[in-house]
Parts: structure tokens; C-alpha cells; sequence
């Protein structure tokens, strides 16, 4: 039974490398090539069949993929986006899961308003790994991508907090109340504490510590301490992972070495991690029509349509009534055809599934009415939001004309990159003062710097050591060392003063934090480059 697991994982994750090689080519996304995949494959009768607690699909897959969404996040970012924060993801969410319950309770009268409050909480949240994964490489312009990582990265603890709710009111625990809104406040409050404080722990243990594998494996821990820890004191673990994750963002590890390590590592174990959550998806939709039967699905699917539809149009309604609110200050969206493509983008996807398979079938010693018609129905939901808009999202964006100008994130890194050269000539000017060196050396050092932007922006090489100086070749070894040991600390200055301006670039809201990262990855890299 375990090597048949471990086969199927491996063979999940082969599927997403061949997933991403055929996105590539074909410009789709690769996750949901990956779910359609996985799926097709997990009906062949040879397939072997692999069977995952649901209680343990969200601990285990929601901490790194939230924690990998929100590190290209900024405090400043929700601050500017309060309001959009405000309505897509606390409002809407509440708005969308106690409609479908009405909805679902007019339609289906035999169903119990629990059950109806829960199924609306199901398919409430858009997913973040979906919209990230999905969105992202779509070429959507950078600021409305901006606001549905804002949305996406808040949005399950709302739904979350209401299926718990909906859930201990169907198992006879409490009734379903008002005391939801006190409980998510409280939540939510305890889960900012843990995230500070897990984001501190993180922070300083980083800087304490001199391996940057072990510097990259702590960032891998950490979501999980915090969603845990989080969840032990009835606190949101979603809101205590992002809060973590914008801490460590903001006390960004001061070591090259350390960040170009961790990064690396994230890419990788986001790949992967999308891959499994992806393929999941796709393997359990077997066991899910297996469980339930063809027949059932059949029957159910009039009202799971009608459902799936409702979801969309209250999507389209949210994102109208933001453009309304935010018309003046030119926010997201800014008109009809952007609240199109945000509608859109409104996928469900790895959350909704992990509640539906979560859902109790007994509850006070008999079975749950309707609990097959609830998760056949976010079933159905999650497919009609993921797989369609997934594969066509590109050609919306081409025919509402939306894709984004690449000149434009060109520009803004070539600002900051001209940002970046100041400071960086501001430094070594002082440093150079200082130093015991040929004045035909210091000004090639000069013209370096002043040079700095060409070199983050077009990737050229950094000028030769001592070498460019011929002085040098009639200097002693002890001299040529020396001269040499000072073209390089002189360098790392000015590049650690590069640094420090893009860093403090990444709390302004008006930058992309992808531009930002992108420029200090390159400064990074230089910074190797001259101490190998």
C-alpha cells in the first residue's frame, strides 16, 4: 500500500514537469493540464487508487502555498488595498456562502440549513494556489494580479471559519449564529499575534544562523509552526501563515548567500507543491464519483449548475460594486471589462475540495441528508470555475485587449534599477575616500557604478578585477592582493547600498514586489559573482 502511494506521488509529480514543459509550448496553464491529467489517468482501470485523509489536505498543502503567495506581498501593499481587501475577500466571501445557502435551502427544501450554510461556505473562497498558479501566467496586468493575490490570501479563513461553524451546528454542537462574526473576529486577532510572533522567531533565528541550506529548510518549517500553532489556540491558521510570511518578507535576511538559496528552494517546492495539490485534485475526483455513483451525479447536476452559476454572477456583482467604490481613485477594476476577467479568475480549487471531503456523512448517530448532494455540488462548482476559465483565460485577455505591455515592468525596473545606481554611487564615492588606490582604479570604479543599471537591466558582465589596471602586473604579490581585496569590498559596498534602496523599494505600493524581487535577485547574484 505504501509503495503504491509513493508511485503515485512520483508519478504526480513526473506529471507536472511533462504539465509545465506542454504550458510552456501551448501557453496554457499548467495546473489545470495537470488536474485534467490526473484525472483521465485516474479512471484508467490499472490506476492504482490513492486515498488521503481529508483533515489532513488543507494542514498539509494551504501553510507553504499561502506562504509562498504572501512572500511576494508587502505590508504596504494591503494598506493601499484595504478597501479591495475589504470587499473581495471578507465581504464577498460571507455574501457568496450565505446566498448559495438561500439559494440551496429555496431549491432543495429537504436540505438542512446547516448543510446549506455549509456548502455555501465550500465554494465561497476563490482559491489562492489556483488564482496564483493559474492567473499568473497569463500575462494579466501586474496590478490587477496584485489585487487577487490580496484577496485570495484571506479569503479561506472566512469560508473556513463559517463551515466550522456550519459543521458543529450539524453535529448538534452549537447552533449557527451571530457568535460567527465574535468568532472570527477573535480568530483573527489571535491570528495576527502568532503570526508576529512566528515571524520574529523566524526572522531572528535566520540571522543566527551560518548555513543557508539550514537558513532555506526554516522557511519550509515555518508555515506550518505558524498554521499550527494557530489552529491549537482556535486562532485562523490561514491569517497567522500570511501575517508570518509578511514579517519574514519585511526583515528580509540581510546574507546574499542565504537569499539567493532560499528563493531557489521556493521555486522548486512550489512547483512541486502546486503539482501534488493539483494532481490531488485530479486523483480524488475519482474516488468522489466512485463514492457517489453516476446516477446521483446525474441528478444532482441541475441544481450544482444553478449553484455554480450563482457563484459567478454574485462574483460579478462584488467586483462591480469595488469598480463603483473605487471608480475615483482609479483602483481594480477599473471597468466593465476588467470586472470580467476578475470574475473570472474566481476560481475554486484546492479548498473547496479539502471542505467537501471534510464534511461529515453522520452526525448525532445518523447519516447527514444530503451530504452526497453537497459535495457532488462544489464538486461540480469547483470544475465549472477551474477548468474552463483555466484553459480560456488567456483568450479572454487577448480579446478584451488586457495583456499586459512588457515595456511597462521594463520601465519600471530600469527605474529602479537608476534608483538602485544612486544609492550605490552615493556609497562608494564615500568608500572610496578611504582606500589606498591608483585614482585610474578608483575612476573605473566609478564608471561602474555610474553604469549600474545597465548591468541589473541587461544582465552584462561586472568589469575584470585588478587586472584592468596595468599598475597592477608591476605590483608584488602581496600588493596585487591587497589592491585586489579593495576593488571587491569597494564593489560589495556599493552593491550592499544598492541593496538596502531596493529593499526599502519593497514597501512602496506603487512598485510590483515580482520587479522588486527580480532586481535584488540580480544585485544578489552580482554580489556572488564578484566574491567567487
Amino acid at each position: 500500500m505504501i509503495m503504491t502511494s509513493l508511485v503515485t506521488i512520483l508519478a504526480i509529480f513526473a506529471l507536472t514537469i511533462l504539465a509545465v514543459a506542454v504550458g510552456e509550448r501551448t501557453h496554457l496553464p499548467y495546473p489545470v493540464l495537470l488536474l485534467i491529467s490526473t484525472a483521465a489517468l485516474a479512471f484508467l482501470p490499472f490506476t492504482p487508487n490513492l486515498v488521503v485523509d481529508p483533515d489532513i489536505i488543507l494542514p498539509l498543502f494551504l501553510p507553504p502555498l499561502l506562504f509562498s503567495t504572501a512572500r511576494r506581498a508587502s505590508w504596504s501593499v494591503f494598506a493601499v488595498r484595504r478597501r479591495t481587501l475589504f470587499i473581495m475577500a471578507f465581504a464577498l466571501t460571507a455574501v457568496t456562502a450565505f446566498a448559495v445557502a438561500g439559494l440551496v435551502k429555496l431549491l432543495v427544501p429537504a436540505v438542512s440549513l446547516p448543510l446549506a450554510m455549509a456548502l455555501g461556505a465550500m465554494v465561497a473562497p476563490p482559491d489562492p494556489v489556483a488564482v496564483e498558479s493559474v492567473a499568473g501566467p497569463a500575462h494579466l496586468p501586474r496590478r490587477i494580479m496584485r489585487a487577487l493575490q490580496t484577496e485570495s490570501l484571506f479569503n479561506d479563513a472566512v469560508a473556513i471559519i463559517l463551515f466550522t461553524a456550519a459543521v458543529a451546528a450539524i453535529r448538534g454542537e452549537r447552533a449557527f449564529g451571530l457568535g460567527v462574526a465574535g468568532n472570527f473576529i477573535v480568530g483573527a486577532v489571535l491570528a495576527i499575534v502568532v503570526g508576529f510572533l512566528v515571524g520574529w522567531i523566524a526572522s531572528y533565528a535566520t540571522t543566527h544562523l551560518r548555513s543557508s541550506a539550514a537558513s532555506g529548510a526554516l522557511t519550509l518549517v515555518v508555515p506550518f509552526l505558524a498554521y499550527l500553532l494557530a489552529e491549537e489556540v482556535h486562532a485562523s491558521g490561514v491569517i497567522a501563515v500570511v501575517v508570518t510570511a509578511l514579517e519574514i518578507g519585511r526583515h528580509a535576511p540581510e546574507a546574499v548567500h542565504d537569499r539567493v538559496i532560499t528563493t531557489s528552494f521556493w521555486e522548486v517546492a512550489d512547483l512541486l507543491i502546486i503539482g501534488a495539490a493539483f494532481g490531488l485534485i485530479g486523483v480524488e475526483l475519482r474516488n468522489i464519483v466512485t463514492d457517489q455513483g453516476w446516477s446521483d451525479i446525474v441528478g444532482y447536476l441541475p441544481v450544482a449548475l444553478l449553484v455554480a452559476l450563482a457563484v459567478i454572477v454574485i462574483r460579478f456583482f462584488g467586483t462591480w460594486v469595488l469598480h463603483w467604490m473605487t471608480r475615483r481613485s482609479r483602483g481594480v477594476p477599473r471597468n466593465w471589462r476588467e470586472c470580467v476577467v476578475v470574475t473570472w479568475c474566481g476560481m475554486r480549487g484546492l479548498a473547496t475540495l479539502a471542505l467537501a471531503l471534510s464534511l461529515p456523512a453522520v452526525a448525532k448517530g445518523t447519516v447527514v441528508v444530503g451530504r452526497n448532494f453537497a459535495v457532488v455540488t462544489a464538486l461540480v462548482v469547483m470544475i465549472i470555475t477551474l477548468v474552463p476559465t483555466g484553459l480560456l483565460l488567456p483568450w479572454l485577455i487577448r480579446v478584451l485587449k488586457l495583456q499586459e505591455d512588457p515595456r511597462k515592468q521594463r520601465l519600471e525596473a530600469i527605474r529602479l534599477s537608476r534608483r538602485a545606481e544612486r544609492a550605490a554611487l552615493s556609497a562608494l564615492n564615500s568608500y572610496l575616500a578611504t582606500l589606498d588606490l591608483p585614482e585610474d582604479t578608483k575612476d573605473k570604479l566609478r564608471a561602474w557604478g555610474s553604469q549600474l543599471h545597465r548591468r541589473i537591466t541587461l544582465m552584462q558582465s561586472l568589469p575584470g578585477g585588478p587586472q584592468t589596471t596595468a599598475e597592477f602586473h608591476s605590483s608584488s604579490p602581496e600588493k596585487y592582493q591587497e589592491q585586489h581585496d579593495m576593488m571587491v569590498s569597494a564593489q560589495t559596498v556599493a552593491l550592499e547600498a544598492a541593496r538596502a534602496e531596493v529593499l526599502a523599494a519593497r514597501m512602496d505600493p506603487e512598485l510590483d514586489v515580482a520587479t522588486v524581487d527580480r532586481v535584488l535577485r540580480t544585485l544578489d547574484l552580482r554580489t556572488l559573482a564578484i566574491r567567487s
